[in-house]
């Protein structure tokens, strides 16, 4: 099995052409992160003003954050998507283009010449957001109950691969261009937004009881999405009919977001979820993986998963 893969060239805008003369990684509270995460959008975060019925979606990187952005508009709209309002469509709150340091290119949209935080203050309600923050980094509001939280977990296995594609045409650091030593890297502290397992076992050890928190595992959604749609509405209060689920289904499958958001993105030349779908398969690992890092990585998972109650699939 080959350790490496042709490169394909990103579509749009790469990340990289727009971060001017900053470096491609920053490291804030000890923790990685890409360069467009700037000092002053984390220390605004901790203390940002939450409403009550304010959505976070919440992930580490390539767990199904715009899948499940998507799922959460669209029982929202009462599944009809036509009623979303695409003008409000957050990046990761954490995101600043615009950070001091940076030189913004002029093809840089206007909706990124503000930092994200500060573009949704006059969102109307609800707000739906997505963040990629660690718990310890996340508005304190929340961790007191305010808001609401649709957390995604997906297998690591996966979840490093589809990371690995993604990385690789943006260059944040030197270590991505091969897969060994990304893998390498992945496993531990060092890798972007810290290690698969410190940020989803901090978010559910401390948050799995918390009512303003919902627990989705990706491969959970794969196998029956009308179930996680259901889930969703009722964490979020809304009462849908059968119809209803019907329509958020059939424009929530990743194939149909593909289409749809493809045909947004050519329009608008913005960064956005059109970029980032992959395959967004459950087992894709295997094409990636030799048999000594799947054996090695096995052992890793059982020694940081033990005791956690939390149990991932990987086919």
């Amino acid at each position: 099995m080959a350790d490496e893969k042709p490169k394909k060239k990103a579509s749009g805008p790469s990340l990289a052409d727009l971060k001017g003369d900053l470096p491609s990684e920053v490291v804030h509270d000890g923790v990685p992160f890409p360069w467009m995460v700037s000092e002053r959008a984390v220390k605004a975060l901790k203390d940002y003003d939450v409403r009550d019925d304010d959505i976070w979606v919440t992930t580490y990187p390539k767990a199904g954050t715009h899948w499940a952005v998507e799922i959460v508009n669209l029982v929202l709209a009462d599944g009809h998507e036509e009623n979303i309002d695409r003008t409000k469509q957050a990046k990761p709150m954490e995101f600043d283009f615009t950070q001091p340091g940076a030189k913004p290119p002029d093809h840089l949209p206007p909706d990124m010449r503000i930092p994200t935080y500060e573009q949704v203050k006059d969102w109307p309600s609800p707000r739906v957001f997505m963040t990629h923050l660690p718990e310890h980094m996340m508005p304190k509001q929340i961790c007191e109950g305010k808001g609401k939280i649709v957390f995604v977990l997906r297998n690591p296995k996966d979840l490093a691969v589809s990371m690995w594609h993604f990385l690789l045409p943006n260059k944040f650091n030197p270590k991505h261009e091969q897969w060994n030593t990304f893998l390498e890297q992945y496993c531990t502290d060092e890798m972007v937004c810290g290690s698969y397992f410190t940020y989803n076992l901090n978010f559910w050890n401390k948050h799995r009881l918390d009512e303003n928190f919902l627990f989705l595992k990706y491969e959970d959604m794969k196998r029956d999405l009308r179930t996680a749609v259901v889930q969703v509405a009722d964490f979020l209060g809304r009462s849908l009919s059968d119809e209803a689920v019907d329509r958020v289904v059939d424009k929530a499958t990743l194939d149909s977001m593909k289409q749809r958001f493809n045909t947004v993105e050519s329009k608008s030349g913005k960064i956005g979820a059109p970029s980032i779908i992959r395959k967004g398969i459950v087992g894709d690992w295997k094409t990636q993986f030799t048999v000594a890092q799947n054996e090695a990585f096995n052992k890793l998972y059982r020694e940081k998963m033990e005791g956690s109650g939390l149990h991932m699939d990987f086919e």
